[in-house]
């Protein structure tokens, strides 16, 4: 099962981003970049897969990308990737580990937590994606562009926004992406006015009964490695099955 599901993860993540970003084939791997919003979200390599041969000529060309795009260049790795030395090379030539990412599936037990009655989280509609997106970008911190250019990959059949209301207040997002038999929860955010009175809760919550609904074989999403957000999926009915490194080059910086 691990060597399926991390196929299918990795697949749709690359699905999902390509929908937003700028894909560059650099030879063996696949570079993402988008011109107008200038955030790590949307700059990252991923699924390498070259012989020892070609590998520093893969990060020349990685590190020459994105110079010219004016921002740091990153190695997203998955167990998937190859050579299974690339971490080290990556270090040798400069590049700094940072961030782990764990990949989590939804399992849930019967200690999992339940929706609290006070938050309403519920489909959004399109005439509402203005909301959505202005909730979704003040939770994170994006720029407001990030909303804009998103419209046209998130108001499309195979995505599902939420949005959650406390008081019938706008408070928080989230998204579903259904793609190969696979649900993918993303951009699970809160205002920092509305923060722990259970609005992420109540919006993974729907977000698992629906991908139940449309047949997905898995339930998954992504957060960072030991941060508030996993523990909370964990105690939601999530476990993660592997881990995602992040590597970035000081050598080139965004500008």
């Amino acid at each position: 099962m691990f060597d399926e599901y991390v196929s299918t993860f990795e697949r749709l993540w690359v699905t999902l981003r390509a929908k937003w970003c700028k894909s560059h084939n650099l030879g063996g791997a696949l570079a993402f970049t988008h011109d107008r919003v200038k955030i790590e979200f949307f700059h990252r390599v991923v699924q390498v897969e070259v012989d020892d041969a070609r590998v520093d000529g893969l990060i020349d060309d990685a590190l020459h990308l994105f110079k010219a795009k004016r921002f740091a260049c990153a190695f997203t790795l998955s167990p998937l990737d190859r050579p299974t030395a690339l971490a080290k090379r990556l270090e040798h030539r400069g590049f700094a580990r940072g961030m782990q990412a764990s990949a989590m599936i939804y399992e849930p037990s019967a200690g999992s937590s339940s929706r609290p009655s006070i938050v309403q989280a519920e489909t959004s509609e399109v005439d509402e994606y203005e909301i959505w997106s202005d909730v979704m970008c003040q939770s994170f911190a994006f720029p407001p562009a990030m909303g804009e250019v998103g419209r046209s990959v998130l108001v499309a059949p195979d995505v599902r926004r939420y949005l959650a209301r406390v008081d019938g207040v706008p408070a928080g997002t989230a998204l579903l992406y259904s793609q190969f038999g696979m649900g993918y929860i993303d951009l699970v955010g809160t205002l920092s006015l509305h923060r722990r009175k259970g609005i992420a809760s109540a919006l993974v919550a729907q977000a698992t009964v629906d991908s139940a609904a449309l047949g997905n074989r898995w339930t998954s999403l992504e957060t960072t490695t030991g941060s508030e957000p996993e523990h909370l999926y964990k105690r939601l009915g999530f476990r993660t099955i592997y881990h995602r490194e992040r590597y970035t080059s000081a050598v080139c910086h965004s500008g």
